[in-house]
C-alpha cells in the first residue's frame, strides 16, 4: 500500500512536485546537476524560460515512470500473495520473491536519487515491507501451514500423515 501511495502523491503533484523537486535539488546540490556551487534555482528558472520547461516536463516524466512501475510491481505481488494465502503453493510463493525482488528496483532508483521527501519516506517503508514478505514467504512455519493445506485438499485433514 505505501508504494499505491508513494505513487498517488506523485502522479497527483505532477509537474508541480517535479518542479519543486527540481528547485530543492538545485538549492541543495548544484554539483548534482553540473552547475556552479553558488548557483540558485531561482537563477536557472529566470534564465531558461522553455527549456526550464522542458526540464520540469522531463523530470516530471521520470517521477510518473517509476512510480507507474512501482504500482505495476505492488499489484503483481499482492495478487501472489493473495494466491499465497488460499493456496499455500510453492509456485505462489516463487512469484511472490520473484516479483519482490523485482519490485525493490524502483525503490532503490527513489531511494538513490534526489527524489521529494514524501515520496522516499513511503518508498523506504515499501522497501521494509517487500524484504519482509519475501523472507516471511520462505520460513518454516509458512512450509508447514502449506504442507498442511496439501494434506487438507487431499482430505486427509490437518496433521495427520496418509494411511
Amino acid at each position: 500500500m505505501s508504494a499505491v501511495i508513494g505513487a498517488v502523491l506523485v502522479f497527483a503533484g505532477g509537474e508541480d512536485l517535479a518542479e519543486e523537486n527540481i528547485l530543492d535539488v538545485v538549492d541543495e546540490h548544484p554539483d548534482v546537476v553540473g552547475l556552479p556551487s553558488n548557483t540558485s534555482a531561482a537563477d536557472l528558472k529566470a534564465l531558461s524560460g522553455p527549456i526550464w520547461d522542458e526540464l520540469v516536463s522531463e523530470r516530471a516524466g521520470t517521477l510518473s515512470a517509476r512510480a507507474g512501475f512501482a504500482v505495476f510491481t505492488a499489484a503483481c505481488v499482492l495478487i501472489f500473495t493473495l494466491c499465497a494465502r488460499k493456496k499455500a503453493a510453492t509456485w505462489a510463493r516463487v512469484l511472490i520473491t520473484i516479483s519482490g525482488v523485482i519490485a525493490l528496483f524502483p525503490h532503490f532508483l527513489i531511494l538513490g536519487d534526489y527524489e521529494p521527501d514524501s515520496v522516499v519516506a513511503f518508498s523506504f517503508v515499501t522497501l521494509l515491507a517487500t524484504v519482509a514478505l519475501i523472507v516471511c514467504a520462505w520460513l518454516p512455519g509458512t512450509h508447514r501451514y502449506a504442507r498442511e493445506r496439501k494434506e487438507a485438499a487431499a482430505g486427509y485433514g490437518y496433521g495427520h500423515p496418509p494411511q
